[in-house]
């Protein structure tokens, strides 16, 4: 088997990577060790009710995200439920049983930030300008900057890349209320804010300032929209499969592998979209230098979560909302392993099931794999007595909250499922953290061109975590692999 690129992982990061190598005219191929193409992208039925594993909102769209997928021919098939009102974004403090409500825009969510907190105009107005400033200092988040800069110029490091948000927030304001709502984003990209970098969090943050939504059919609809295209373009698609050993090599170039399907394939390029541990296992020892390898070894997971998925029933049609739950308001403890704080996040809206409309919910709670651990060996774990304890009694915790923060929906919500930490590793294997690797100030990923000089890595765990930064990785390797001037708008 011949091919230009061969792509490992079918997240939105390798199918983003597939679809811009194959408009450039390459044979691809595109492999998954799963039975399935998406990872955590991928939706499953309950009932005949869809519900989503990974993918739930995002930012972006009217931005970055809806250029990317403009240029990837996607466009037409994603469709966002913008979270526009105010009573469909908010976030709640339990420890003072604060609620906070904000609508969609930027200018609209410092004027809101200004009204809860009036005595921290000035906090306010410097946080604003940093996160828009980081935006604009970043050439990569434009895609016309993006194909047509130096590459050089492109990644080029800023002054707040050595700060962390923690760290910045400590200096604009002692308000930890405050310092919680600007800081929430970070339960997007489950890095404390004591070590994330400032500026990784603001690139995460702007665009769900500037436009959060939601998107109709959910993760499903990314990968539908891929399958089409992928067949437009002639990828080849292997699921069940993955790298076995390599095959030809001369000395830093590797040029034909084996795959566990028993086939061998050839390619000028490989790209990575896997865990950057088992990036590692699959590159020859002596290609890799040992700094490297310590590097990765001590790589912190961020967090996975217990899921819960639900129908409410209700004669009327609930909104498309998103609440975010904080135990308290002190991120780092939240995101910290070993914590028993912890933050959730509650989203309803409504999925059409044949001709009718079923009011969904889906919350999911941060929780580091540790305490599922004991189960891990259970052959069936369906038929633990134990296990299914300890979901039951998580989930009616959870419940619990959600009553609190929608009392109008008490005694109406119908578990249909709940899921593990160990849920999430067949998802998003090895560990089943929700956003790869914790990224810390100083620490650095393994991202683009790796000690293989035709492997690359991309990933949420290369750039930045969530579906924009794992699209946007695909996008720079495709700026390095194709050159300038490799997409238009």
């Amino acid at each position: 088997m011949k091919y230009d690129d061969l792509v490992a992982g079918s997240g939105i990061s390798g199918m983003a990577m597939a679809l811009l190598l194959a408009k450039a005219g390459r044979k691809v191929l595109l492999i998954e060790k799963q039975s399935a193409i998406g990872g955590c992208m991928r939706r499953f039925k309950r009932k005949g009710i869809p519900f989503d594993t990974g993918f739930h909102f995002t930012g972006g769209f009217g931005g970055l995200l809806s250029d990317m997928l403009r240029v990837l021919g996607m466009e037409k098939d994603i469709c966002p439920e913008f979270l526009n009102d105010p009573k469909t974004n908010r976030i709640f403090l339990e420890n003072s049983n604060s609620m906070y409500e904000f609508p969609s825009g930027s200018d609209a969510f410092g004027k809101t930030l200004k009204k809860y907190f009036p005595d921290e105009c000035e906090a306010i107005n410097k946080y604003l300008h940093i996160e828009d400033d980081i935006e604009r200092r970043t050439p990569f988040m434009d895609l016309n900057k993006l194909s047509s800069e130096d590459l050089f110029v492109l990644m080029q490091q800023i002054d707040e890349d050595s700060i962390s948000l923690q760290e910045y927030l400590d200096s604009i304001t002692s308000n930890t209320k405050l310092q919680a709502v600007i800081g929430n984003a970070a339960l997007c990209y489950g890095s404390p804010p004591a070590v994330i970098p400032l500026s990784m969090h603001c690139r995460a943050a702007v665009g769900m300032h500037k436009s959060l939504a939601r998107v109709t059919g959910g993760g499903d609809a990314f990968i539908n929209s891929f399958k089409r295209r992928a067949m437009e373009l002639n990828i080849d698609i292997m699921t069940n499969t993955e790298i076995s050993d390599i095959v030809q090599r001369d000395g830093k170039t590797i040029s034909a592998v084996r795959l566990s399907n028993g086939k061998t394939c050839s390619f000028e390029n490989c790209i990575l979209a896997i865990h950057p541990r088992e990036i590692i296992s699959i590159l020859p020892e002596d290609a890799v230098p040992e700094s490297t390898r310590q590097t990765i070894e001590k790589y912190e997971e961020s967090f996975s979560f217990f899921s819960l998925f639900a129908t409410i029933q209700t004669a009327c049609q609930v909104p498309c909302a998103l609440t975010s739950y904080l135990a308290n308001d002190n991120l780092n403890e939240i995101i910290s392993p070993g914590s028993d704080a912890c933050a959730m996040a509650i989203l309803t809206g409504v999925e059409v099931v044949g001709n009718d409309k079923v009011n969904v919910l889906c919350a999911f709670e941060n929780e580091f794999p540790g305490k599922a651990r004991r189960w891990q060996n259970v052959v069936c774990r369906e038929n633990d007595d134990s296990y299914q304890q300890y979901k039951k009694c998580h989930a009616e915790a959870m419940i619990k909250k959600i009553e609190k923060v929608y009392p109008e929906y008490a005694g109406k919500i119908n578990i249909l499922s709940t899921s593990s930490t160990l849920t999430f590793e067949e998802y998003l294997p090895p560990f089943g953290s929700a956003y790869g690797i914790m990224h810390k100030v100083g620490e650095q990923s393994l991202f683009g061109r790796l000690p293989v000089r035709n492997f690359y890595a991309i990933g949420q765990s290369a750039l930045i975590p969530g579906i924009l930064g794992a699209m946007l990785s695909s996008f720079i390797v495709g700026r390095y692999l194709l050159g300038r001037n490799f997409i238009s708008l």
